[in-house]
């Protein structure tokens, strides 16, 4: 039984087939070498899963396979440009390197579903003979059983109402200054999440959604599980609300709170937790969708916000999607994690080098004893501190006032679920003011971290041999109006070195003025 997903890669593969070899790049990696033998097909399932299977029972597992598309040459292409190949080369790779599984799958009738970022199949109620059959494909790389996380933010008592009614992450961050010196607040940026679902009417929200009147439309929403009663979008938790409330809520002062950070993008939101926890299945399923809602790149989001994660572990099972995103100009934006105060708690995917990590601080300032902290492990996609430090940064995440359903506000969650979502606020007002940011993924990364506020202190983890920031703040806390200074308006930025004139030594700590 072939998913949603099949016509759409029918259609990436045969558009794919009359572009010409230069507009795809490298669609496709070298083909394996090696075929598999009798002996290596068990180690390709993995262990418990195959015990579970070998009594018997059935199992719902995913299929990874050996081919991975290149990505690279989309960071030389316009937003346009990059998003649209993206999509087609993921397409093309799943469609051409599946094909015998997928006859295998029809041949014993189970249903099953693509992934293009990975190259990737989701097979439900498979058993032993489907399983060892599919690993003795050269094709198939591995064979596992899906993965559950969660969201986990800390209900908290509420902290006295504010005599302002401006959400005190929105002055901690600067994002009032930053509106006021730049006279912009993220128009043109589209930015999403992939939460609990949104109530899109919300008085918070509702003038942001970027399908006005229209919560079933696909190019806006998405609800893999279909929990949302007759495909319109909705909340059954309340996490995703109060997260999308910090990215994107009304500055109206009418309002209870003014809690957005980018009171003037847009967003969409993608449903990957059916509850307090969230699928692999849902999260797979909105990462390709956060690459082409509706089967269309140009709907695609710049910022994505992900409130969710696991262990301190670092088996890069979600990369590919990370990758697939940073590839198509979308900025990954991840809760550090509420494992603190212990070291080395960081969740996944969090810890990866190119998710951005945002740790959780008080109104005083101070770390957030359930934030956790680094290093990330040393391993495939992650590091303790090379390229950056992890967690990235730190934002506000204690007592967060937000929306929440119901029309209805709330002060009382806490957590890194909270402070990610001030993070891609962030990102959405420096894009806005700077189209020249817009997909550049390093350069966002270093802007917001040499913008940081000092931290407060050393932390309790330690510090990188760089000597660039610590375990527990990252680089420090974030601050968007410094970041904007350099980056936004008239002010341009420069880089360099200053020498001297007499004999070119260079001159350390020399400033220029205009």
């Amino acid at each position: 039984m072939r998913s949603k997903w099949f016509n759409v890669l029918a259609l990436v593969a045969l558009v794919v087939g009359v572009l010409p070899a230069t507009a795809m790049g490298q669609a496709t990696a070298a083909p394996v070498a090696e075929e598999v033998t009798e002996q290596r097909v068990p180690d390709k399932i993995e262990p418990d899963l195959l015990g579970e299977l070998m009594e018997g029972e059935s199992a719902d597992f995913i299929v990874r396979f050996v081919e991975q598309a290149d990505l690279s040459a989309a960071y030389s292409m316009s937003w346009e440009q990059r998003g649209e190949f993206v999509f087609q080369t993921l397409g093309a790779v799943a469609a051409e390197s599946q094909i015998q599984a997928e006859a295998l799958l029809d041949a014993a009738d189970l249903s099953y579903q693509t992934f293009i970022a990975g190259n990737e199949l989701y097979i439900w109620g498979g058993g032993l003979a489907a399983a060892e059959s599919l690993a003795a494909l050269p094709e198939v790389e591995s064979i596992r059983a899906p993965l559950t996380y969660y969201i986990d933010p800390i209900i908290e008592e509420e902290p006295p109402p504010s005599p302002d009614a401006l959400a005190w992450g929105i002055i901690d961050t600067k994002a009032d200054e930053f509106w006021g010196e730049f006279g912009l607040q993220g128009e043109g940026i589209r930015v999403a999440n992939i939460d609990t679902g949104v109530q899109w009417d919300h008085p918070a929200l509702v003038d942001a959604f970027a399908c006005p009147g229209d919560p079933g439309d696909p190019a806006c929403w998405e609800d893999p599980s279909n929990i949302c009663p007759g495909g319109t979008m909705c909340d059954n938790n309340g996490h995703g609300t109060h997260v999308m409330g910090t990215q994107v809520g009304d500055d109206d002062p009418a309002l209870t709170w003014q809690a957005g950070m980018a009171p003037r993008s847009t967003w969409i939101a993608c449903k990957g937790c059916e509850s307090t926890s969230c699928s692999e299945y849902a999260l797979n399923t909105c990462a390709d969708w956060i690459l082409a809602p509706d089967g269309d790149p140009a709907n695609r989001p710049h910022v994505v916000n992900n409130s969710w994660g696991g262990g301190p572990a670092c088996d890069g099972w979600y990369w590919p999607r990370v990758d697939a995103w940073r590839a198509a100009g979308i900025f990954p934006a991840f809760s550090a994690g509420n494992s603190g105060s212990s070291c080395n708690s960081l969740g996944q995917p969090s810890n990866y080098q190119y998710s951005f990590a945002t740790a959780a601080h008080a109104a005083s300032r101070t770390i957030a004893s359930f934030s956790s902290r680094g290093p990330a492990p040393t391993a495939t996609h992650c590091h303790p501190y090379e390229p950056y430090t992890k967690p990235n940064l730190s934002a506000p995440g204690v007592n967060i006032c937000s929306s929440v359903p119901g029309n209805g506000w709330s002060c009382g969650y806490s957590g890194t679920s909270m402070s990610s979502p001030h993070t891609a606020g962030a990102v959405a007002l420096l894009w806005s003011c700077n189209p020249a940011l817009i997909g550049d993924m390093d350069l966002t990364f270093e802007v917001l971290q040499d913008n940081a506020s000092p931290p407060t202190g050393d932390g309790n983890c330690g510090a990188p041999p760089t000597g660039h920031g610590n375990y527990t703040y990252g680089y420090g806390l974030l601050d968007v109006y410094a970041a904007g200074l350099l980056w936004c308006g008239d002010t341009g930025h420069l880089e360099g070195q200053v020498y001297d004139g007499m004999d070119d030594t260079p001159i350390e700590g020399a400033t220029v003025q205009a």
